[in-house]
């Protein structure tokens, strides 16, 4: 079994020409302590190895704690800030997980300056990045899992740096690798554990990196140069995080629209969500499906102390409620559930 090199050329780019994972040596040297983390695979260039088929079993049950159903890309954040985050926040209001990116010593790259995607040209598996080292990263994942989210590892197991990073020791810990030769012998690897030149193209290398047969682009160049935006602590994603743990497991139920590009649909009696994405109003009697009562929608607010600080929703006893949505409502959708009832 062997390894692929990888170039990376512009966007994030999964590649790996019937690249095996890990490698005869290296596949039992991947050892991140004792902390215990799901792995995300990258996606192959027309082949996927042996050693993934129980991997991709882990998105059928990710582990998450019970109503915790939600999982947060908290994207090149630092370890030490990942933790409090699980501790003052993401537990706090019901988030099952963070996927983090890359831990494994990546090569750094200053043309252009440290670009997010250095992350995913590992040169060693030793736990040292710009998110922080290993003692960090043990502390990281033991601090979350005490408060119930768990930890996914970004794991770039696929490729090692592409040729074009040269040699030296100008990676995140230091270690010594020269990609032209192969030779990375911090975990060690060397010419004889990779595979070149395998993906089926006439050449036998990508190509195409327009072409999802030799190389997925997961992100594009230039999408994540702005500032930082945490979307995960906006009112609206926060409380739709806590309904969807709500009516976690409960039916798909009472679906309406108007025949047009209003919507409406239930899980089960825990919860209802309606949506105006047509260019008029909305003003309409839909059953929800729900206990008789009064409502706080939890987009235009949340539900404090007993009381609502946005829209309220009365269901009558047949279950029944009218909702009016303006169609140049900031968020054109009402969503209420059986723990926001005032």
């Amino acid at each position: 079994m062997r390894q692929e090199s990888s170039d990376k050329p512009g966007g994030f780019q999964a590649q790996g020409a019937n690249a095996s994972h890990g490698a005869k040596r290296g596949q039992g040297e991947l050892q991140w302590g004792s902390t215990t983390a799901n792995l995300r695979i990258d996606p192959f260039c027309g082949f996927v190895p042996r050693i993934a088929t129980g991997l991709c079993w882990g998105q059928y049950n990710p582990n998450t704690y019970p109503k915790r159903t939600s999982i947060v890309h908290l994207f090149e954040w630092r370890w030490q800030d990942i933790a409090q985050e699980c501790e003052r926040y993401l537990a706090p209001n019901g988030f099952g997980g963070v996927q983090v990116s890359p831990p494994n010593e990546n090569i750094v790259i200053t043309n252009p300056n440290r670009p997010w995607w250095e992350r995913y040209q590992p040169i060693s598996y030793k736990i040292c990045t710009r998110s922080g080292n290993e003692q960090e990263f043990r502390d990281m994942v033991t601090r979350c899992n005490n408060v119930g989210v768990r930890i996914y590892v970004d794991a770039v197991v696929n490729h090692m740096c592409g040729a074009g990073g040269g040699s030296g020791t100008h990676s995140t810990c230091g270690s010594y690798f020269n990609a032209g030769k192969e030779d990375f012998p911090a975990v060690p690897y060397s010419g004889w554990d990779f595979n070149d030149g395998k993906c089926h193209t006439g050449s036998g290398e990508i190509e195409n990196y327009g072409d999802m047969y030799q190389a997925v682009t997961i992100n594009p160049d230039t999408t994540c140069g702005n500032d930082w935006v945490c979307e995960h602590r906006w009112r609206q994603i926060r409380n739709m995080v806590i309904f969807r743990n709500v009516v976690d497991g409960e039916p798909f139920s009472n679906w309406w629209d108007n025949g047009s590009n209003q919507v409406a649909f239930g899980r089960g009696n825990k919860g209802f969500i309606i949506f105006n994405n047509d260019d008029w109003n909305m003003n309409v009697n839909v059953q929800t499906g729900l206990p008789s009562g009064t409502y706080c929608d939890v987009i235009s607010g949340q539900k404090e102390n007993n009381k609502c600080t946005g829209k309220q929703v009365f269901v009558s006893g047949d279950g029944k409620a009218n909702f009016q949505i303006n169609t140049n409502a900031e968020d054109p959708f009402i969503a209420i559930h059986v723990d926001a009832k005032l």
